[in-house]
C-alpha cells in the first residue's frame, strides 16, 4: 500500500473517506471485499458513478486488484468509508485500516489524517 491516508473532517463527522494506491507486484490477481478499522465502528467499501449525469456513491461487495496491477483508491472514484469514528481524529494522527481479500488474507495499511491529498512522488 503506498500514500494512505484519511481525510480529516471536522468534529462531529459520521464519515470519514479513506484513500491508498495497492499494488500486486504478485502473478496472481486478488480480490479486495472489505475495509475495517479499530477506529471506527464500521467500515464499507465504495465506489463513485455517473448516472444520467450525476456522480453518486454505492457499496462495492469487491474490487480486484490484477495481477502485477494496481487498485487506487482515490478522491472521485473508489474509496473506502469509515463510519462513526470511535475517536477524535485530527490531522496527523494515525490510523490502522484492515483490508479484507476474498481468500481470507487481511492486509494492514497504516493511514494518516490529512486535510489534502499527498503529492506524488
Amino acid at each position: 500500500a503506498e500514500q494512505a491516508w484519511i481525510r480529516a473532517a471536522p468534529p462531529g463527522a459520521t464519515a470519514l473517506a479513506g484513500y491508498a494506491v495497492l499494488r500486486n507486484p504478485c502473478a496472481k490477481p486478488f480480490v479486495v471485499t472489505d475495509v475495517s478499522s479499530a477506529d471506527f465502528a464500521m467500515g464499507m467499501i465504495h465506489e463513485t458513478i455517473v448516472e444520467k449525469g450525476v456522480s453518486r456513491m454505492r457499496h462495492a461487495k469487491s474490487l480486484p486488484l490484477p495481477a502485477r496491477g494496481a487498485l487506487k483508491f482515490e478522491p472521485g472514484g473508489k474509496h473506502m468509508m469509515l463510519m462513526h469514528p470511535r475517536r477524535v481524529l485530527k490531522e496527523g494522527d494515525k490510523v490502522r485500516l484492515v483490508l479484507k481479500l476474498a481468500d481470507g488474507q487481511k492486509l494492514n495499511i497504516d493511514a494518516l489524517v490529512r486535510r489534502e491529498a499527498p503529492t506524488k512522488p
